[in-house]
This record gives C-alpha cells, structure tokens and sequence, in this order.
C-alpha cells in the first residue's frame, strides 16, 4: 500500500543522502574504500539505528501511562532493539573512537532524526515499523557487503582482528 511504497522510499532517499554525503558511493567506484571508512560509516549508522526502538519504546510507554492499560511487551521489545543497536555502536566504538567533529554530525543527526522519527511515530505507528523494516533491511545488504569484501580481501586488516571482548560477551561468541 501506499504507508508502505512511502516507508520504502523514505529510506532508500535517506541511503542515497548517506551514501552521497559520506563519500560510499566515491569509494567504491574508485576502489578506495578502506578499513577506517567503512568503520566510520558503520559507527555513524550505528548511532542513528538505536533511535527507532528508543524512541518508540518511549512513545509507546507515555501512550500506555495515559491510557493506563498494559502495554502487552511491546515497550520492553523496543527499548531491547535499541539496547542491541547501541550494543553494536559500542563494539565498533572498540576499533576507533571518533573525533569532535564525527560527534558534533551524530549529535545533530540524532536531534533532526530523533524529532522527526517520533514525530511520525506519534502519526502513524505503522509507517515506522515498516520504515524500521526497510532499515534493518539496509544494514543487511551493508553488512553483506562488508562480508564480502572480507573474503575477498579487500578489508584485510579485518580478516584475522578477533572480535573484540565487549561484543564477544554481549552476544555470547565462542572464542576462536
């Protein structure tokens, strides 16, 4: 339907932007993209993918303290997708800690995001789901890719870096 062509749309737009403005595009057609930008972007990414679960786990909390009735799971999912999400940042946040600058954009990022997410959370919880779905289906191909460049060589610092211990023990990996 229309709320979901919309959704799609909205973070495909918002990719281009990112892609454009972060130099992605640039680097992979001139085959320079190296270990500190494709950290960089995923950090960056990071810091704006924990906001949708945050803030409407919080929507969705207020909504249910004026209503005065249960929420039925829905808050506590939210705000652990946002735990997650900062779970990542914080494992990246191992291999590189970001300047001023790089954290004067998250800032900003965050508040024009953050206002606008809740903004249309608060005006069609569905439109927001299904842009959260379009997201995460983003960060797949991202990190698809990512992977790919692994094997084939292309991000060779990453190849033999073990994990590091904040991610290892968040979710559990074996050493090895």
């Amino acid at each position: 339907g229309l709320t979901d062509n919309l959704a799609y749309l909205t973070v495909r737009a918002m990719r281009l932007g990112f892609d454009i403005f972060s130099g992605y595009k640039v680097q992979l057609r001139l085959g320079t993209l190296d270990e500190r930008a494709v950290l960089t972007r995923c950090i960056f990414l990071e810091t704006v993918a924990g906001v949708p679960g945050f803030a409407a786990g919080m929507i969705r909390h207020l909504h249910s303290l004026r209503k005065m009735e249960r929420d039925h799971g829905w808050i506590h999912t939210l705000i652990e997708e946002a735990e997650n999400e900062r779970m990542h940042l914080m494992t990246f946040l191992q291999l590189r800690h970001p300047g001023p600058f790089f954290r004067g954009s998250v800032i900003l990022t965050q508040l024009v995001f953050t206002a606008a997410f809740s903004l249309a959370y608060v005006v069609s919880p569905h439109f927001c789901h299904r842009f959260v779905g379009y997201l995460e289906e983003q960060a797949v191909v991202t990190y698809s890719d990512i992977l790919q460049k692994m094997d084939e060589g292309k991000l060779p610092m990453w190849s033999r870096l073990p994990a590091p211990e904040i991610g290892a023990k968040y979710w559990k990996l074996e050493e090895g």
